[in-house]
Parts: C-alpha cells; structure tokens; sequence
C-alpha cells in the first residue's frame, strides 16, 4: 500500500515454470469437471437408458461397465468424490504458485488472500462443477457411457479407500437413521377412521391394504390358460404363434409346462425376424424366473424392479408348474384392469339386460367380489381351497357339474352356463335373497 493509503499490486514477469504450471492446472480442472459431470450423469440414468445398457452390455464393455459400477453406488460415489476431492486440492495449491509467480501482494497480504480464494473458488465452481454437472445431467446415457472406462479404472484403483468410506458410511446410516415403517395394517386402522376421500381414491387404498395379503397364486394365469411354445418346432412356427398370441414374452417347454426352457422375449425376434425356418431360435431364450405359490405380491413385486423382469413362473411343493404371473396381473391388483394391445380378446364378465352376471369360469374371487362389490372376505368361510369362480363351484359340489346345473352360495345363484370335457367355462351369477 502506498503514502496516499491506496492498494499497490505488482504484477511480476511470469517465469518459464509458470506456464507448465498454467497447463497442469488446465488439466486438473478438465479432470474435476470430468469427475462432476460423471456424479450428475451416471445418478441421472433414467429406467429406460439402464435397459438400453443392458440389451448391449454383452457387445459393448462400457455399458457392461457402467452397470457393474450401478451395482455399488455407495462405492461409485465414494470414488468420484475421493478422486474430485484430491484433484481439487491439487487445483487450490497450484493455482496459489500461479498467482505468486504472477502478482505480488505483499503489500497487503489479506487483499491478496480474499482475491485467491475468490478467484479460484469461482474457477472450480464454473468450471469444476456447476458446466459438467449440467451437461452430465443433460445428457446422461451418452456421458456415462463415455466416462465408464475411464471412471472404471478409477473405481478399480481407489477401491481400498472407497471401500473403506462405503462400510463407514453404511455403518453411520444403519446407527444414526431412524427407521420410519408404516405396515400393511396401520394403514388399514387408518383408512378405517377415514372418510374424506373420493370413492376411486379410497378403492385404491383398500386394494393397497389388500395387496399386502395377496399371495401369487390368487393372481397368476393358471396352467390352462398359458400360452407357451414348445422347445422344438420350427422358426415359421414360432413367429405365428408369437404373432396370434399379442404378448410379448413366452414361455419355452419341452414336452410339458413342467420342465420350463426358458422365457422367449418378442424383441429378442425382432433382429433377426427374416431367418429362416432352420433358425435356431432357442438361443434367444432368457432363463426364466420361478416363485412358489404362496409367495406374497408383495414381495414379487420388490424382486421384478430388482431383477428387472416382468414375468415369473409359479410352481408348487412338487416343483410342477402351476400357472405364470407377470407385473401387469400385480399392478391390477393396486390400480383394477389395466388394458394394453393383447387385451380385449375375452371379457372376464358380461353384464346382462336382466341385471345378471356372465363370468367366464377363471376369474379370481378376489376380481370376482370386487366385480359384484361385495365385501373383502365375503366368500372365504366357504371357498376353501378356491382361488377361481370355477374352483369354488368345485369345492362346494365336490365334482364335476353339468352344463346348466344350479347351485346357491351365500345369495348368490350360480348357473353353469358352459363347460368342456376339462373345465368349466362360464358361470351365470344373480344375487338372491
């Protein structure tokens, strides 16, 4: 500072250092965006980019790549935070050499300091982290994928410490966060003293409640009604079942449903949808996914988002297979019918002009009551071991009926309307009493 109380800064001659110095701080700064914009892109990934990944992690190592880091996030981030940590504070030391080799504050150390911090602290912010992270989370497929090699050699050599942040870490949140769980049935005591929503909102909710106590069985397609193909027949045939069918995804057997080859997904087919009849078509199959019968809903539900799958196969004690249940028939059970392209073919009820009812025979007696607005548990004193229509006409003669054979179950009048030489089809329902 001179006589007149004015602040003086000298600005030097840079020296030949200086300039290596200018290049590795550009190249430190390159490194921390680099590091920003992976964190913004790589916990931006949408469901739909994971399944791009995973369709083409098997040709590609960096989708393979990006995957295998997604599989441990707390490591991923405890790696990218560790790595933008020691590259910053590599950029705060350098950039102090830089400015000392270019002006001289000695005249007034604390101006000299406050212009540092203010200076470097905007360069890392712009920089370091405010332009990739907005280009990360613009674009996060398409970064992801190009940062996945070189972030995965990263992930690779700060293992031992990010690893180590990651159990500390884990630990830290399993001790100091408290566990807040609403179960299935708070939720029910606290619908039943609530009366201020919307008929469909509270339809919801109870289902929700319900939903808890559903196992898979209630649900799935049963065996009779599943459509498969056989192992063995030829590509032609394959595709024209594929196409009469309208699903997207079908089980493989061989011989019987009870020994599942796998699961054969319609998009598998699409690439290669002008092969021949001679194709081999069975390589395209994904190994198929099995649950018991009891298994809870609920419960499938967390294993589909985990496993990333829409369709299981219910087996029973035996191993044999009972039916398939996939993500649509669970969300039914939260949301009532949900309609898509293979729908339509086959009404599960028909309202008549005399007020009663047609079901076809398979219908589940949950749908069943809930159809009719019958009370939850209306029907379990006398179903039995029923889970259909068809079953609780079984379970209440104890054999096979006849077509147009009549019988009364707690007001309601069923009429045997249809059946085969298996099953039976339709069922008339009216209430009496």
């Amino acid at each position: 500072m001179d006589s007149s109380g004015l602040l003086t800064v000298q600005f030097l001659r840079p020296g030949g250092w200086v300039w290596v110095e200018l290049a590795v701080l550009v190249v430190l700064l390159l490194l921390s965006a680099f590091m920003s914009g992976s964190e913004a892109a790589f916990f931006s990934l949408r469901p739909r980019d994971l399944d791009w990944l995973r369709d083409r992690q098997e040709r590609t190592p960096a989708c393979r790549r990006v995957l295998q880091m997604l599989d441990r996030q707390e490591r991923l981030l405890a790696t990218i935070l560790i790595g933008n940590n020691f590259v910053n504070v590599g950029i705060v030391i350098l950039s102090e050499f830089i400015t000392n080799g270019l002006v001289d504050f000695s005249d007034s150390p604390v101006a000299g300091f406050v212009v540092k911090v203010v200076a470097i602290t905007f360069m890392l912010l712009l920089f370091g982290e405010i332009m990739p992270k907005l280009l990360g989370a613009g674009f996060p497929l398409r970064y992801s994928v190009g940062a996945a090699l070189p972030l995965y050699g990263l992930f690779v050599i700060l293992k031992p410490f990010s690893g180590l942040l990651e159990w500390a870490a884990v630990r830290l949140n399993s001790r100091f966060q408290p566990e807040y769980t609403l179960s299935i049935d708070d939720l029910g005591q606290a619908l039943e003293i609530t009366n201020g929503h919307e008929p469909e909102e509270r339809s919801i909710l109870e289902r929700i409640v319900h939903y808890g106590h559903v196992e898979a069985v209630e649900i799935m397609k049963p065996r009779l009604d599943v459509v498969a193909v056989e192992g063995s027949v030829d590509y032609n045939t394959l595709k024209r079942t594929a196409l009469e069918s309208g699903y997207s995804r079908l089980p493989v057997f061989e011989e019987t449903l009870d020994s599942i080859l796998g699961v054969l997904y319609m998009k598998d087919l699409l690439p290669h949808i002008d092969e021949p009849a001679d194709y081999p078509w069975q390589r395209l199959l994904r190994p198929a996914y099995y649950v018991p019968e009891n298994k809870k809903i609920k419960d499938l539900f967390a294993e589909f988002q985990k496993e990333h799958i829409h369709l299981a196969v219910v087996v029973d004690e035996y191993g044999g297979t009972c039916g398939i249940v996939t993500l649509e028939d669970i969300l039914e059970e939260v949301f009532g019918e949900i309609g898509d392209e293979s729908d339509g073919k086959e009404e599960l009820f028909v309202r008549q002009d005399d007020g009663a009812y047609l079901f076809q025979a398979k219908v589940q007696l949950n749908d069943f009551g809930r159809i009719l607005g019958l009370e939850e548990g209306y029907l379990d004193d006398v179903q039995g071991e029923a889970e259909t229509l068809g079953g609780l006409i079984l379970e209440r003669l104890g054999r096979f009926p006849l077509k147009g054979e009549t019988l009364v179950v707690k007001h309601l009048k069923l009429s045997v309307e249809e059946v085969t030489n298996r099953r039976i089809e339709q069922v008339r329902v009216e209430k009496v009493g």
